[in-house]
């Protein structure tokens, strides 16, 4: 029987989350197991089941940590310096932060697959998580670039676009030259 570890139970979830998130960025979801899970988070698969009784229900968690952490990103960026940062520093800033952030995008991206494939609760969770995403984004552009009519769209663009270059890099397509994709962002906007 592996050793477990005792905690409170906000340091339980804490490390039975850590755990899951490492393991499903390294494995995938379906090849992830809760057994696994237990095993390197150190608790017992009883204190496992009592925190989340399925796997879909640590995947949701999963999720929401996930998103919640690149929203506060976000956020932190756009009040970069009490918000006197340039639209290209925000955008920049954004473009290094997410795409640094090799692991929580492998888990991103994992999650995006799994919601693809059917799963109809964590379809309606990424719903919810875009349209914040594009509601920051836009806020951020409108706040650095006035009023704009296409502000929403070019939003959704940005989040589009910074995906596509999320997965180029996770699959060592070509080095992404943030110089050249902010030129062209300023073209668009």
């Amino acid at each position: 029987m592996a050793k477990t570890t005792r905690g409170t139970g906000e340091d339980n979830r804490q490390k039975i989350l850590d755990a899951a998130m490492s393991l499903i960025a390294e494995n995938g979801v379906d090849k992830t197991s809760l057994a696994m899970i237990a095993k390197k988070s150190g608790v017992s698969k009883g204190t496992l089941y009592y925190y989340y009784a399925s796997k879909n229900d640590l995947v949701f968690d999963i999720a929401d940590f996930n998103v919640d952490k690149i929203s506060s990103a976000i956020l932190s960026i756009g009040n970069m310096e009490n918000g006197t940062a340039s639209w290209e520093q925000l955008v920049k800033a954004f473009f290094d932060y997410l795409l640094s952030a090799e692991g929580r995008n492998r888990l991103h991206l994992y999650l995006v697959r799994e919601a693809i494939s059917g799963n109809e609760l964590l379809q309606k969770r990424f719903r919810k998580t875009y349209a914040q995403w594009f509601s920051m984004v836009e806020d951020t552009y409108i706040k650095h670039n006035g009023n704009d009519k296409d502000a929403r769209t070019k939003a959704k663009f940005f989040v589009a676009v910074l995906e596509g270059f999320i997965l180029q890099k996770l699959l060592d397509v070509e080095k992404i030259d943030i110089e050249d994709i902010l030129k062209m962002i300023n073209k668009l906007s």
